[in-house]
């Protein structure tokens, strides 16, 4: 796949470089992944579920002396959720720096009783950033998640391939040779 209009070339380069370093697990899992993620980097990561208003960022990066937390929208569907934390991955993977923006009340809440008595390095919510790190962010989480859907796709073409021969053989006998294409 290469570089979509629009996207400079050496931004996509980069991109794609990060996005296709991170170790996808198999199957995947957003826990699984930043567990592999922490052991490679030996350094922890920590999912932090936030809820709030609207108007509250969706993934918030915080980094510690002990540990990176990632926080990420609970209101929202699965796979939302997994590029939030694949963007949030991205920011920490490209190594972008904030300007220890303020966090929303209800995000503070939130991650306070796991960073009571830590120094907080920094803090990087959504608005923090300039705009060309959240565009690398941003395209870093949609390449992951591109990769993760591809793998899962033959699975599911499989299966359902699977489901239909299942079907044809309880309906009589029918056979389904021939009339599931594959490409």
């Amino acid at each position: 796949m290469g570089h979509p209009g629009g996207v400079e070339r050496g931004l996509w380069l980069r991109c794609r470089g990060v996005a296709d370093s991170i170790p996808l697990p198999e199957p995947f899992g957003i826990r699984a992944l930043t567990d592999s993620l922490a052991r490679l980097r030996g350094r922890p990561i920590e999912l932090v579920p936030l809820s709030g208003p609207a108007h509250s960022p969706c993934g918030v990066l915080i980094s510690t002396d002990r540990a990176d937390y990632i926080g990420y929208a609970v209101d929202t569907t699965a796979l939302h959720q997994q590029h939030i934390v694949l963007h949030e991955i991205g920011h920490l993977l490209c190594r972008h720096t904030g300007d220890g923006a303020r966090l929303a009340e209800d995000v503070r809440e939130a991650l306070t009783p796991r960073l009571s008595g830590e120094l907080v390095r920094r803090v990087l919510g959504r608005s923090a950033y300039t705009h060309r790190q959240e565009r690398e962010a941003e395209l870093v989480a949609s390449l992951a998640l591109h990769r993760v859907l591809r793998r899962q796709r033959p699975s599911v073409v499989g299966q359902l391939a699977e489901g239909v021969l299942r079907l044809g053989s309880g309906l009589g006998g029918w056979r389904a040779r021939g009339a599931v294409r594959h490409g």
